[in-house]
């Protein structure tokens, strides 16, 4: 095995690289999740102070969903820089994968 490819497997094999893995799957899950449901809510983009971006990626994930087709960013309104807004691609993923969860 070649040392690059033998390095790639000893830190795949890390709790920390795992966990890196598993979060950016369920990261963008959980902000498209975030973003839906205040939008079907409020019927309006959310700002994106209210996302409360966390994790490792919080912003490159917004950054996924929006070039993925699933949400749109716009110019944000009083004390936000931008505010998002799912696709209805993006709605009705969100809305299959609710279904799922609770099915």
């Amino acid at each position: 095995m070649a040392a690059y490819a033998e390095f790639v497997n000893r830190i795949h094999q890390t709790d920390t690289m795992q966990e890196l893995v598993r979060s950016l799957d369920e990261e963008p899950a959980r902000l498209l999740e975030r973003i839906c449901s205040r939008y079907d809510e409020t019927g309006r983009a959310i700002a994106d102070h209210n996302l409360q971006l966390t994790g490792f990626f919080g912003e490159t994930m917004l950054r996924v969903l929006i070039r993925a087709g699933l949400i749109n960013r716009m110019t944000g309104g009083r004390g936000a820089l931008h505010a998002y807004e799912p696709t209805e691609e993006g709605l009705q993923l969100y809305r299959r994968m609710r279904e799922e969860r609770q099915g």
